[in-house]
């Protein structure tokens, strides 16, 4: 049986807080076994649905740390976070594809609530996908669905959050202050480029034309780049 929200939302103030008492940590433990099975549940339909396709079907479930990173980031309640069972679609280049795939995940669970999150025309810090949130039995999860250049242009940022602080994916800014000034003017060379991404992204045509397959190639290439930078660059310096 499932706690309360009451009782969930107690728990997140206690992960919030760092005061978690061995009786929250049972709880913690009790939940985390819930939430597995719904992940592995997910991720088994969406694997069996997509990946005869050569869709790339990814998932994870939350942790203690980054459940606790997400509460004091934005304020919500334990009971109210809908990405701690999340799974994420990879696909092709195409809008009409990426379309199609959310309508035939939300068919695939028709005995849930669902709410659609677009993100592709107002992006979320220069993130773009489309996020669809399932409520089923009192639990919340979340699937994420990417074109091959959305999820490049994630991953790159997540790396690039690693060394700038990872409040950089959530519009907290830059922590420039342990970075040399050669250093500073490289993080704000990639972070420019970050943003000019993005916004090509949301601009492209993903109509499978050679003009717009030169678009899509050309801001892979971008991104290729802003990748070697933070991974090749010695920080230190």
């Amino acid at each position: 049986m499932l706690p309360s929200n009451k009782d969930l939302d107690l728990l997140g103030e206690s992960i919030r807080a760092d005061t978690m008492t061995p009786a929250d940590w049972m709880q913690l433990h009790s939940m985390r076994g819930t939430w597995r099975i719904a992940f592995i549940e997910l991720q088994a339909t969406l694997r069996q649905s997509f990946e005869s396709r050569n869709y790339k079907v990814t998932g994870r479930l939350k942790n203690y740390r980054t459940i606790r990173e997400k509460l004091i980031r934005s304020n919500l309640r334990l009971s109210k976070i809908r990405d701690i069972v999340g799974c994420r679609i990879v696909i092709p280049n195409s809008l009409e594809i990426q379309d199609l795939v959310v309508d035939e995940i939300l068919a695939l669970h028709l005995n849930s609530d669902f709410r659609v999150i677009d993100r592709r025309v107002l992006p979320n810090h220069g993130y773009r996908a489309v996020h669809i949130e399932l409520r089923r039995d009192g639990l919340i999860s979340e699937v994420q669905v990417r074109t091959q250049v959305q999820d490049l242009w994630a991953t790159t940022s997540e790396a690039f959050g690693e060394f700038v602080g990872r409040g950089f994916r959530y519009g907290q800014g830059l922590q420039l202050e342990q970075f040399s000034a050669g250093a500073k003017l490289l993080i704000q060379r990639i972070s420019t480029g970050l943003d000019e991404s993005s916004q090509k992204i949301g601009e492209v045509g993903y109509d499978l034309s050679l003009p717009a397959l030169n678009e899509i190639a050309e801001i892979e290439q971008q991104l290729f780049k802003i990748n070697s930078l933070i991974s090749e660059t010695d920080w230190s310096l």
